[in-house]
């Protein structure tokens, strides 16, 4: 075979015969259609995001030492091919050159796809029989005469909106996305008005970073407060299986459910707080042998409890509104925290989890006030922007939440 002889003999030292060319060159361009489809599946599925990279074109430039115009050029290939099936027939059994796949790629815009639909088949049978030069005459005419067709007063139609992301293995997500221009538009206010808040004089997040963490709470936003079939304050659904002497031990570890994915303790015990707990008993070999109801860890009554008091996140500096929090437990739940109103505070998506993965402390005051102690004791201050509810005869006053001094160790 010909590509055996172009492997055994790196040098090139027999020269092939003009025949043998041919079909080497012939081959060589099949096999390069077939290398544009599966680039645009890899593309689709994300999986070049396992080692961090955003974009398949990017992948391929750093991995295959492409550049980026050949990059671009094998992944649009794949696209083409994806969409239209008669010309990746073609291409795959050689009927057509990768240099006609080339030209007919004019022929792939979005404004043409309903005369395309209609005529694929035929302008892949007329183009088979041309050589270069009437290919790309052919194929002028063809945009012509669609051009011809196509209703100028008519509404172009709309362009799409694609997202493509993957989680790697340290539990980082990265992706890439196209907006059109409404979408576009909905996004740039969504951004502006989630990323309000920037910290006043304790601020070090780049603007890059402010705009990450508006996306995390736009997203938490969403889950706590949509009109979906499930009851609003849907968080991730989070799996934990172990018994209770794993649970309160300061490494829980948790698998999201909707995902399938393993969670961080850090992550999992965030969800702890304020979740819906679903009790499984299982036999000594681990077979489950009843499953009891589910149950909201805080109430809704104790959150509103809470969030007349708190008025919303109590983060020193943060303005999020109630809508915004979460229930945090002061000291944790998994640690024996009790899930009554003097050990709950509000705290949004992005400072409950900052919260837990920096280990800072809370004090509560009966007032409201809250201390906020990070691990190198910098230590500050929170005033609550709600009015403590009136409490019944029958419901104890608010204590004092032991200080760092006294009190038990929380994580």
């Amino acid at each position: 075979m010909v590509r055996m002889i172009l492997l055994d003999d790196p040098a090139v030292e027999a020269l092939l015969s003009i025949d043998d060319f041919g079909c080497a060159v012939a081959e060589w361009e099949r096999q390069g259609a077939a290398l544009a489809m599966h680039a645009r599946r890899l593309e689709v599925t994300g999986a070049f995001g396992a080692d961090g990279t955003v974009s398949m074109k990017s992948w391929m430039r750093t991995h295959l030492r492409m550049t980026n115009q050949r990059a671009g050029e094998l992944l649009g290939t794949g696209r083409f091919l994806e969409a239209h099936t008669h010309f990746a027939d073609a291409a795959l059994c050689g009927s057509m050159s990768a240099s006609q796949i080339a030209i007919a790629r004019r022929t792939g815009k979005t404004k043409y796809a309903p005369i395309m639909n209609e005529c694929e088949a035929e302008l892949v049978e007329l183009l088979t029989a041309l050589d270069i030069h009437r290919t790309q005459l052919a194929v002028d005419h063809w945009i012509t005469r669609a051009d011809a067709l196509i209703d100028e007063k008519a509404p172009p139609p709309a362009k799409p909106c694609e997202l493509t992301y993957s989680t790697t293995l340290d539990k980082v997500t990265h992706g890439t996305f196209t907006l059109n221009e409404a979408a576009g538009t909905e996004f740039d206010k969504a951004i502006q008005t989630a990323m309000t808040y920037a910290g006043g004089d304790n601020e070090t997040r780049t603007h890059a970073q402010r705009q990450g963490d508006a996306l995390f709470d736009i997203a938490a936003f969403f889950n706590k407060n949509h009109k979906g079939p499930a009851r609003p304050r849907n968080l991730p659904n989070v799996s934990l299986s172990a018994d209770i002497s794993t649970v309160v031990t300061d490494h829980p570890e948790g698998v999201n459910v909707d995902t399938q994915r393993p969670m961080s303790p850090d992550c999992t015990s965030t969800y702890l707080c304020d979740c819906r707990i679903h009790v499984i008993l299982r036999d000594a070999d681990g077979t489950p042998h009843s499953f009891g109801r589910t149950f909201r860890l805080v109430p809704s009554r104790l959150f509103k409890q809470i969030a007349a008091r708190d008025g919303g996140c109590r983060f020193p500096g943060c303005d999020r509104p109630v809508k915004w929090t979460d229930a945090h437990h002061i000291h944790w739940w998994e640690h024996g925290g009790r899930t009554d109103y003097d050990n709950l505070i509000l705290l949004c998506s992005r400072h409950h989890h900052h919260v837990h993965q920096q280990r800072i402390d809370i004090d509560l005051l009966p007032n409201g006030e809250a201390f906020f102690t990070a691990h190198d004791r910098r230590r500050t201050t929170s005033e609550p922007r709600g009015a403590p509810p009136p409490r019944g005869p029958d419901q104890p006053r608010p204590h004092r939440i032991a200080t760092n001094e006294n009190r038990l160790p929380r994580h």
